[in-house]
């Protein structure tokens, strides 16, 4: 049940960016794949085919992007993959929806300039200045590298002292991947430049842009691994139950993120060719389409507006040239990753670590639940029975999957009720309180008839 539920928001997700981009290749007014062209050029074969080429690439892709959500149905033993891997596929969704469009867009802007459709009269503006900055971009320099082999030899160093092979060997690798990482940097820098335009100068300003993005990649890699390996060892020297998981999770972090960083550089260095690549290195005609960045992100400094109607999808978009757009922006991914990471973290809690329920000498019954834990005297029990049923009800402050139920819940004929339950895995031992109901049990029936008999012997006794 628990991956049909988080399939609705893949299936609503899914349908509104089909319909969003499917709908772009149909001019909107004046505007066709972001780019403002006069009516006559609309029906110019050069257009006609980008047309053509947009819906076989998002025929393409749309089929591709559904197929990428079996593997979530094969997921049934647990919540927490079932979460993380909807949570990476709306996030990969949402990221590369946008290619195909992006793609089209440059070719429709290309077309625009070299048959000079302009709406109104076009303005050249120098770019002489932006070109100059480029080729002056510095590389970062190799000594930072120095900050990752630190902490692997760290790693190693102290291996030696404490005798620990999985220290020796956490070390060792990320001592090895960042001499991988360390050895690419040096070959991109070192890389032949690629001819984008017949100007020189422009040819030098992206390839010196190209090498700093470059060189700032490689070695933000190389410390994100030196974290990832400082937070394996960590996880793995507890040895806990746990540790499949995280590990899993670590190596699909070490894979997706290096992915997504070349993918975003690799992105931006296409949308900075596409700016300049064509230009004389001097000068070049503009018009409005200037402050469409990729013919969706809009980006005018000489617009006070925080907000401006999309040219892409319905309702308004943010202007990220103001200090409120920036900051609406990036606020929203922050509190997203906020809400993100920990509701992950405590899936992942939930599916690897259940609640235990122990009796203390001090004549108190404690169930260890963060942040769901519970005490009460044993005085306080009015009954205690082992039932093989749970009345039904509704969740009030807890969290519920197909597996467990835990927190907070009203249950009929019951009321408000603590559950720490595992479903499905009859007996339950059922305590009444004066002011409510705990239900409990382990993944174990024995385990759960055992202690039930500890809490009966302990009843008597108290």
């Amino acid at each position: 049940m628990d991956k049909y539920i988080l399939f609705i928001p893949i299936l609503i997700t899914y349908i509104i960016v089909l319909l969003i981009y499917f709908g772009q290749n149909k001019p909107n007014g004046s505007i066709l794949f972001g780019i403002t062209l006069p009516q006559e050029a609309l029906d110019d074969k050069q257009l006609l085919d980008l047309k053509t080429l947009y819906n076989q690439s998002y025929t393409v892709y749309f089929t591709i992007a559904l197929l990428a959500v079996i593997p979530l149905f094969g997921l049934t033993s647990f919540f927490s993959l079932s979460l993380i891997y909807t949570l990476m596929w709306l996030a990969v969704f949402l990221y590369t929806s946008r290619l195909p469009f992006i793609r089209v867009h440059h070719g429709a802007a290309m077309l625009k300039r070299e048959n000079k459709w302009f709406i109104g009269e076009p303005r050249t503006v120098r770019i002489d200045e932006k070109i100059s900055s480029l080729t002056k971009a510095a590389l970062l320099s190799a000594y930072w590298f120095a900050i990752p082999i630190a902490v692997a030899l760290g790693f190693i160093i102290l291996s030696f002292q404490q005798s620990d092979m999985l220290l020796r060997m956490t070390g060792v690798a990320s001592l090895a991947i960042t001499s991988i990482l360390f050895a690419l940097s040096a070959a991109f820098t070192r890389m032949k430049p690629k001819l984008y335009s017949e100007n020189k100068i422009v040819n030098e300003a992206i390839h010196s842009s190209g090498r700093r993005y470059w060189s700032i990649l490689w070695l933000s890699m190389a410390i994100f691994e030196s974290g990832c390996a400082i937070t394996g060892y960590l996880i793995l020297s507890e040895g806990s139950s746990s540790t499949f998981v995280f590990w899993l999770i670590g190596v699909l972090l070490v894979s997706l993120v290096p992915v997504a960083g070349i993918l975003f550089v690799h992105n931006k260095l296409a949308m900075l060719t596409y700016d300049i690549a064509h230009t004389d290195g001097q000068s070049v005609l503009i018009d409005d389409d200037q402050y469409w960045q990729n013919g969706s992100t809009y980006y005018n400094p000489n617009d006070p507006s925080v907000m401006v109607p999309k040219r892409v999808g319905i309702g308004t978009t943010i202007n990220m040239a103001t200090r409120t757009g920036r900051r609406i922006q990036y606020g929203t991914i922050i509190v997203s990753l906020a809400i993100i990471l920990p509701l992950s973290a405590f899936a992942i809690k939930s599916d690897y670590t259940g609640p235990v329920l122990s009796i203390e000498n001090s004549g108190r019954i404690a169930i260890d639940y963060s942040p769901y834990d519970f005490d009460f005297p044993l005085n306080d029990v009015v009954a205690i029975t082992l039932e093989d049923t749970v009345p039904s009800g509704f969740r009030t402050n807890g969290m519920a999957t197909a597996a467990y139920a835990r927190g907070s819940f009203t249950l009929d004929s019951l009321g408000k009720t603590k559950l720490y339950i595992y479903k499905n895995k009859p007996p339950y031992i059922m305590i009444k309180l004066p002011y409510t109901y705990i239900i409990y049990n382990e993944n174990d029936p024995a385990k759960t008839r055992e202690l039930y008999a500890s809490l009966v012997a302990a009843s008597k006794q108290g």
